[in-house]
């Protein structure tokens, strides 16, 4: 299991198994007592002995998975997100089995596809930046987007009830996936900044961000202004 999330995160092993013990609590704090036994006797004793596994409860998110990785592992919810993907993935490579058979709370599950490549894990487990020609090829699907690599910028300019609608959406967003854009009041609307604060840099996930908030606006069929420099 720790060369399966060594292989998808870069971490060295005494890394990898602290993300393991961290993601593994989080986990047996997910299930009720049958399923957390069940957990317990199929992980190695080394993975599961530093923290309680049975208090406090998670919520069944994935916010409060996250947030509860982070706490355990002392990682920005940023990298924690990354990490916990690639255990759980590890995991479910592993012993698919396992996992079939256990009752996680649906919102955790979406958390067991590993983490992608191509700018999404860094060698030390963070989100790797995005290059400039990455920026751009983003860039160019994103019409409502403008930015580099310090940040992705969208401007909405709004009447009060839409603007409304759109602020209730985006924390939706945050409650599913734990993220959501850095939001700039103005006169007349709102400017939307997507990075990854523990990088300073922007990522593949803003990009898969910014791309969910615009399927959010378009959703709620809000008018919105085109990007200004």
């Amino acid at each position: 299991m720790l060369h399966a999330i060594g292989r998808m995160t870069g971490l060295e092993a005494g890394r990898a198994r602290a993300a393991a013990e961290a993601t593994l609590t989080a986990l047996a704090r997910s299930l009720d007592e049958e399923d957390r036994r069940e957990l317990i006797d199929a992980l190695p004793p080394e993975l599961t002995n530093d923290f309680a596994l049975d208090r406090p409860r998670n919520d069944g998110t994935q916010e409060g998975f996250v947030r509860q990785v982070a706490l355990l592992g002392r990682r920005p919810p940023e990298q924690a997100r990354i990490r916990a993907q690639a255990v759980l993935a590890a995991l479910a490579e592993q012993d698919p089995g396992l996992v079939a058979r256990l009752h996680i709370p649906e919102q955790v599950r979406g958390l067991f596809e590993p983490p992608g490549s191509g700018g999404v894990t860094g060698p030390k487990g963070h989100s790797a930046p995005l290059t400039d020609d990455e920026i751009a090829s983003a860039l160019a699907t994103l019409p409502s987007w403008s930015g580099d690599r310090n940040g992705l910028r969208r401007v909405i300019s709004l009447p009060p009830e839409n603007l409304r609608a759109v602020k209730r959406a985006l924390d939706r967003i945050k409650a599913d996936t734990g993220r959501q854009p850095l939001c700039q009041q103005t006169p007349d609307g709102l400017v939307l900044v997507v990075r990854t604060v523990a990088i300073g840099a922007v990522t593949e996930l803003d990009v898969r961000l910014a791309r969910r908030v615009d399927a959010m606006i378009e959703e709620i069929g809000a008018g919105i202004g085109r990007p200004r420099a």
